[in-house]
C-alpha cells in the first residue's frame, strides 16, 4: 500500500511538472514576442505583433491549469485576478507614432468547473461616454490593475481600476463596471455609482500627462480612495492638459450594491 502510494504521489508529480513545463515554453515565446512589441517603431509592425500575441495567449489560455498559473516569466502583461478568484484579465497596449495608445486584452472567467476566454476589442468608434452600456466588442481600453467585486441585485459583479495614456498630452484613470450576461459574455458599463446627483456606470479622469493620480481600492475601509483633480488655474478649467491632484480626496463607498462619491474623504478612515 505504501508502495503504490508513493508511486501515485510521483506520477501525479510528474504530470505536474510536465504541464508547468509546457506553460514555461509558451512563456518564453511570449515574452520574445513582447520584448519585439517593445522595441519596434512601425504601427503597423506593432499590429502585427499584437495580433500574433492574441492568438498565442489565447491557445495558453484554453489549456488546463491556465487560471492558476502566475504567468511572471511574460513582463509586459498586466495581470490581475479578482479576489474572489473569479476573473482574470490580461492586457497590454502599445504607442502609435502620433502618441495615441492602442489596447488588448483577454479576460478568463470561472463557469463552474471549466473556463471560459472573452477578447475585449477596443473600438475606437464607440464614443466615449461614462453613462453607455458597452458588450465586449465595444470595450473603450486600458491596463487594469484591480479588481474589485461586490454584489449588485444578488448579482456578482465587479468594478475595473484601470490606467490609460490617451494621448501625448493628457492621461486618464477609469473605474470601469463589470457584470456578466445570462449566457455569461461580459458586459460593460452598469449603473452603481452614485456621483453629484447622477447614475454613472463608469467614470473616467482625464489629467495632465506630467501629474500622477492616485486611485486604489482599500479593502479594509472597503472603499475607493482617489486624488481630487483641479486645474493649475481657474481659467484652465476642462482643459486636462492643466490638471492634477490638488492634495484633497474623494471616495466611493459601497452602500447595498451601489458605489456612492464621498467628497473631500478623510484619509484618517483607513487607518
Amino acid at each position: 500500500m505504501k508502495r503504490f502510494f508513493i508511486v501515485f504521489i510521483l506520477t501525479f508529480t510528474l504530470l505536474r511538472l510536465n504541464a508547468q513545463s509546457k506553460f514555461i515554453e509558451c512563456e518564453q515565446d511570449l515574452n520574445i514576442q513582447f520584448e519585439a512589441l517593445k522595441i519596434a517603431s512601425d504601427d503597423s509592425v506593432k499590429l502585427s505583433i499584437s495580433q500574433k500575441i492574441m492568438g498565442d495567449l489565447k491557445a495558453v489560455l484554453r489549456k488546463k491549469g491556465s487560471f492558476n498559473y502566475p504567468f511572471n516569466l511574460i513582463n509586459n502583461l498586466g495581470k490581475v485576478t479578482s479576489p474572489d478568484e473569479q476573473v482574470r484579465i490580461f492586457s497590454w497596449n502599445y504607442t502609435l507614432v502620433n502618441g495615441e495608445y492602442r489596447y488588448f486584452a483577454l479576460c478568463l472567467k470561472k463557469d463552474g468547473r471549466k473556463n471560459r476566454l472573452f477578447e475585449l476589442q477596443q473600438n475606437l468608434k464607440v464614443e466615449e461616454s461614462m453613462v453607455t452600456k458597452l458588450s465586449s466588442d465595444q470595450w473603450l481600453g486600458a491596463l487594469y490593475y484591480q479588481i474589485v467585486p461586490f454584489k449588485y441585485n444578488k448579482k456578482s459583479m465587479y468594478l475595473l481600476l484601470g490606467w490609460d495614456g490617451n494621448k501625448d498630452r493628457t492621461s486618464k484613470k477609469v473605474i470601469e463596471t463589470l457584470g456578466f450576461s445570462k449566457t455569461g459574455d461580459p458586459e460593460f458599463g452598469f449603473p452603481v455609482i452614485n456621483w453629484r446627483g447622477k447614475r454613472l456606470s463608469r467614470v473616467i479622469f482625464e489629467y495632465s500627462k506630467q501629474a500622477q493620480m492616485q486611485l486604489k481600492y482599500h479593502e479594509r475601509a472597503n472603499c475607493i480612495v482617489f486624488d481630487h483633480l483641479s486645474p493649475s488655474e481657474p481659467r484652465y478649467i476642462n482643459q486636462f492638459e492643466y490638471y492634477g491632484p490638488d492634495f484633497s480626496y474623494d471616495a466611493l463607498e459601497l452602500n447595498n450594491g451601489i458605489w456612492n462619491l464621498v467628497e473631500e474623504y478623510d484619509m484618517k478612515n483607513l487607518n
